[in-house]
């Protein structure tokens, strides 16, 4: 199992409690004779786990639970002291989903003719590469620069489950938030990137693709040609504009699109990927080496487009397959946990998710645990007290720490976090 770092507590550590019925015959939650956040008896009678020296249970304590040793954390425990009936619940552990930064991958294909067995296998790939890094727990924003097939030309048209599945003259591929298709446009209005355009293309539609990136993001730029960003050659069709055997230029003009694309520095924030021509070869226009260099100065990866045999589909797509998983690899790598914030997976078989009914535990490095209090949002946070809440309540994905208590999480190095579904929600006192 493979331990990711998340500021101190290990995702090993991290596990999801999915609460189904109350415990019977007084067991469980409470100890016996422990007092609660409130004076008064305990939930029950009963005897706590193990003797009463379990987490939730132990005498004389003054913890959250009423267990010996407590924490900082709060925690509802019911107005007679201990957990009400609802939170005396049994559980089935999940492993929470560590959630990583996200990433904005930007493609800007050449869908000149003699691309076509080379669109076909970024169509064919396309799919498994995204699917491969969002299994990682990755969040992707994808953007298509290519045409889609018009007369003899080559084109893309990307199906589910990234794109949606639907292409011209019908409807579009494009499928929002997550993915974007746009056609640029050549120098005679011709929806394609020809095959020195792609640079220029990148500069020029940045505005159809801008709302695209994120703050926080990973930035991946991709080009996929069998030409070079030069002028000149009877080979070659299009218009490379100020980007003719220019890497400098285009590097300095793409980070200075947006303070998105650059760091505090002004060196990019983003990384260039290209699959080209290493050689002079018989599906080549010309050796790129323009992308090279920009590949090289922004430490993104290599792919040679002369093992793209002409007419052999079966073998480009091989090829693509081969050199997407290197750059998947490469971006799910590149990805650092999001600390104090954790995915909710989907319930087991029999079990339904109610976003009322979720509650958040810490236990800390001395196993003490603690109910955490929910907000609306971060804005409610409360400074002493902490509390967790929804990145979106009405449409929840994951569970957010407020500062307070992300700062304690963080200061724990063996603790765990549980989330426990099916009991109603303890919200902060007001």
């Amino acid at each position: 199992m493979t331990r990711c770092n998340l500021g101190g507590l290990t995702a090993a550590a991290l596990v999801m409690a999915l609460g189904c019925s109350a415990n019977s015959g007084g067991s469980g939650v409470s100890g016996s004779g422990g007092s609660g956040a409130s004076s008064g008896s305990g939930a029950s009678s009963g005897s706590g786990a193990s003797g009463g020296s379990g987490a939730f249970g132990g005498s004389g304590g003054a913890g959250a639970f009423g267990g010996t040793g407590g924490t900082s954390l709060p925690f509802d425990g019911g107005g007679t002291g201990g957990l009400d009936s609802d939170a005396a619940c049994q559980s089935v552990s999940q492993r929470a989903e560590e959630r990583f930064q996200p990433a904005d991958i930007i493609w800007a294909i050449d869908t000149s003719g003699s691309m076509m067995e080379e669109a076909q296998a970024v169509q064919l790939n396309i799919n498994a590469f995204s699917q491969q890094i969002i299994a990682t727990g990755i969040d992707i924003h994808v953007v298509m620069l290519a045409s889609y097939s018009q007369l003899f030309l080559p084109g893309i048209c990307v199906p589910a489950p990234l794109g949606s599945g639907q292409c011209p003259p019908g409807g579009t591929d494009s499928k929002p938030p997550s993915f974007l298709h746009t056609q640029p446009m050549n120098a005679l209005d011709i929806p394609i990137i020809d095959s020195v355009d792609a640079l220029r293309q990148l500069v020029a539609r940045f505005s159809h693709y801008q709302g695209m990136l994120r703050a926080d993001s990973l930035k991946y730029v991709v080009v996929v040609t069998d030409d070079d960003s030069r002028a000149g050659d009877s080979n070659s069709t299009g218009d490379p504009g100020v980007y003719d055997n220019n890497p400098d230029r285009f590097i300095t003009d793409y980070t200075n699109l947006d303070s998105r694309l650059r760091n505090p520095d002004g060196t990019p924030s983003w990384t260039f990927s290209a699959i080209y021509a290493f050689t002079q070869c018989p599906n080549a226009a010309r050796i790129g080496t323009v992308y090279k260099e920009i590949v090289d100065r922004t430490g993104g990866i290599h792919g040679d487009i002369c093992n793209c045999p002409p007419g052999q589909l079966p073998a480009c797509q091989a090829t693509f397959q081969q050199i997407f998983d290197q750059l998947a690899t490469k971006i799910s790598q590149g990805a650092v946990p999001l600390e104090c914030e954790w995915g909710i997976p989907a319930p087991p078989a029999g079990q339904v998710f109610e976003a009322n009914k979720v509650n958040v535990d810490f236990t800390d490095d001395s196993g003490n645990t603690t109910r955490i209090y929910r907000v609306d949002n971060e804005a409610e946070c409360d400074p002493a007290l902490g509390g967790w809440y929804y990145d979106n309540p009405t449409s929840p994905t994951r569970v957010m720490a407020c500062p307070t208590t992300c700062d304690q999480v963080k200061a724990s190095t063996s603790g765990k976090v549980d989330i426990a579904f099916g009991c109603a929600t303890v919200v902060i006192p007001r």
